[in-house]
């Protein structure tokens, strides 16, 4: 009886030793994972932190080049700002634009300002460690749809001043990056059904 009720302390003590070094094992695997996921995700948040800080020293470079051109003010130095609609369509100033092409231009030039915001609010959430939400992939969809739009600002200008010289490699970008986009929805809702399931 002492025999039998050893013997069954002894299996009972190495099945025990045998889950503890399981646990250990898997937290081992888990924390060296964990370290690994944490060291990526914190150089994502630094090199978004970067981009984000180069998007705040442009941005303001932008806004006075485009005011220079307004005003006729010199940028930096380098003489008075000038605008390329094509290679043959080269203006000084807006008044030495036709009408349409300075009204075209200007929405071009807000649609930029509006995409240096989505992009700026994009690298946010990658700073903030949030990459493969809805949030993040609206905003991907939105500077597709914002290249397609630019794209057709400028044929609209080029039409207008009978010069087009236009490439459509923006457009096919732009469809490559909503297709990208569409991806990384899909890989999402995967992902989430599957921790639904588990």
């Amino acid at each position: 009886m002492h025999s039998l009720f050893s013997t069954n302390m002894n299996i009972f003590e190495i099945i025990l030793v045998i889950l503890v070094a399981g646990i250990l094992l898997h937290l081992r695997k888990t924390s060296k994972t964990s370290i690994l996921r944490e060291t990526r995700l914190s150089r994502i948040k630094e090199a978004s932190l970067y981009m984000q800080a180069g998007i705040v020293v442009l941005f303001p470079l932008g806004i006075y080049w485009l005011v220079a051109f307004f005003f006729g003010w010199h940028f930096f130095g380098q003489g008075k700002v000038r605008v390329g609609i094509s290679p043959n369509h080269i203006y000084a100033s807006p008044g030495d634009m036709p009408e349409t092409i300075l009204v075209w231009w200007s929405v071009k030039m807000a649609l930029g300002i509006f995409c240096y915001g989505v992009i700026f609010s994009l690298l946010r959430l990658y700073q903030k460690g949030i990459l493969f939400s809805a949030k993040n992939i609206r905003r991907i969809y939105c500077l597709a749809y914002c290249l397609i739009a630019d794209w057709f600002i400028d044929d609209r200008m080029q039409s207008s001043l009978q010069d087009e010289a236009l490439s459509t490699t923006p457009v096919f970008v732009a469809f490559l990056i909503i297709f990208v986009a569409w991806v990384m929805g899909e890989a999402r809702k995967i992902q989430e059904e599957q921790e639904l399931t588990v």
